[in-house]
């Protein structure tokens, strides 16, 4: 089936005339729908995909041009073809700056121009990918927020919240491949919505994103914070799953006018140039040790964060002062997130300029021993509510993999040590840990080989007693899960 049609026009007549177009009946383009106001059209869409908009300029109360300001910022990729009985050239500028394909005169309007008129649109969208559209808009939002460009959102009535995000690993990246992790970290973003909601995210610089939702239907507070909340979340596990970049996360406030939002946004970005020395410092810890530091979370294991978070310390030099600031601004935001993410409240977590103050003067020990004491205390409490909330067969099965991790243990042998159907432990690990068994296992077993590693043994044996597979899966599942080789990990 190729594109779908909705006619919008107040003219019975008119809309009958494209009805009875015989083109529709060869399948080619899909006459899915009629509505006579702009707001009959507005509720349609919002219940039905459609491609192309055939609208008139000249209905009575919202008129084309508002309509085509409305579906361009709430339904950008839709294309439009704007319909008049009459030319007007200041309807034709400000229709097709709001994205109309083509304005035609009604007079002129016939079988053969509509049906040419599908044509063109539709070899016009096979070039051009959904993404390239919501890029577009990025364009026209970024233009907008940071510079003096015109509001693409004029005729949008929803309710807007901006996140202030700082994407923090980039510099791990080769910088030819920066800008592709980047477009893939928005892109994760964008594709976290929900039903009435749309979400630009915009990318201002090294890292620093702009991430805009727009709320058509919500109106609640409680609402619009929840969904935000809901994205934010799950777009930032996304992104340090797939990336191994952290993203700490700012909420703003929703608000009703465009000019004030502009402003608020504005105003957080001049706070962001008077602390510039701050917001330059680059990423201290690696992704393997970021991945170790969030595994050992993942499993609740307070002994080994806080073990990890003196290790990270440890390996700084001693007068770098630096690292040592950029090292507690890490594990502070990671700590911040997960206490966020698992609702436990800290007395203090110094943020921005408060950090300086924190870090100045203090020793690399004394440092260490602080973030490593808040992990280990934060860690205790995340084990003690998860252990509250993950059910005693689930607890079992931990139990009995940490236990037998040395051996060529899985799944059925797991089952049957906890006395209980593979296929439901299975089911019911995965709904209360949020991993699968076999990810689970493995991380346990990476820890397992760590110990050893550090106990000088040869990689053979290690490999051996970890209850690893073979060679070749041991080696990629380390680094899965360090970033490194075990030769580079012990380098």
């Amino acid at each position: 089936m190729g594109l779908s049609v909705l006619i919008v026009d107040d003219e019975k007549v008119f809309r009958s005339y494209i009805d009875s177009m015989e083109f529709w009946k060869k399948g080619r383009f899909l006459l899915a729908g009629q509505a006579q106001s702009a707001d009959e059209a507005m509720a349609f869409l919002g219940k039905k995909e459609v491609d192309v908009v055939i609208l008139d300029v000249s209905m009575p109360g919202k008129n084309g041009v508002v309509l085509s300001g409305m579906i361009a910022g709430k339904y950008p990729r839709i294309s439009m073809v704007a319909v008049s009985s009459f030319d007007d050239y200041d309807y034709v500028r400000q229709i097709l700056k709001n994205g109309a394909h083509d304005y035609i005169l009604k007079s002129r309007l016939t079988e053969e121009s509509l049906f040419r008129t599908l044509e063109n649109i539709e070899a016009r969208l096979a070039r051009v990918s959904p993404w390239e559209l919501k890029r577009e808009l990025r364009r026209q939002a970024a233009d907008w927020l940071l510079a003096d460009g015109e509001n693409p959102f004029t005729s949008d009535n929803a309710r807007k919240v901006v996140v202030l995000a700082q994407a923090t690993g980039l510099s791990n990246y080769p910088e030819a491949e920066r800008a592709n992790v980047t477009e893939g970290i928005c892109r994760i973003f964008e594709d976290g919505t929900e039903e009435k909601m749309d979400v630009l995210a915009i990318d201002v610089r090294g890292g620093r994103l702009l991430i805009l939702y727009r709320f058509y239907d919500e109106i609640s507070e409680a609402g619009i914070r929840e969904k935000t909340e809901n994205s934010r979340i799950g777009g930032s596990d996304s992104v340090r799953r797939i990336y191994g970049v952290s993203v700490s996360m700012q909420v703003c406030p929703p608000f009703f006018s465009d000019n004030a939002l502009r402003s608020f946004v504005l105003h957080k970005l001049e706070e962001d140039r008077e602390e510039a020395d701050y917001a330059a410092l680059p990423l201290a810890m690696t992704i393997g040790q970021q991945n170790r530091l969030l595994s050992a979370i993942d499993q609740k294991d307070a002994e080994l964060a806080e073990k990890l978070v003196r290790e990270i310390y440890a390996g700084i030099a001693d007068r770098e002062q630096a690292s040592c600031l950029m090292v507690t601004r890490e594990l502070l935001e990671l700590l911040e997130r997960i206490s966020v993410e698992y609702e436990i409240s800290l007395d203090f977590v110094p943020k921005n300029v408060q950090l300086f103050e924190y870090s100045k003067g203090k020793s690399r020990e004394t440092l260490a021993a602080s973030v490593s004491g808040l992990y280990r205390n934060v860690l205790r409490e995340i084990a003690q509510n998860s252990q509250d909330s993950y059910s005693a067969l689930v607890n079992s099965a931990i139990r009995y993999m940490k236990e037998h991790c040395h051996e060529p243990i899985g799944l059925s042998d797991t089952a049957a040590g906890v006395g209980a159907n593979s296929s439901y432990l299975s089911r019911l690990f995965h709904e209360e840990t949020g991993k699968t068994f076999t990810e689970y296992l493995n991380g346990i077993r990476v820890e397992y080989a760590i110990g050893l590693l550090r106990e000088n043994l040869p990689l053979k044996d290690v490999v051996s007693r970890c209850g690893f597979k073979n060679y070749g899966y041991f080696l990629k599942i380390f680094k899965d899960y360090t970033g490194k080789t075990p030769k580079e990990y012990l380098a």
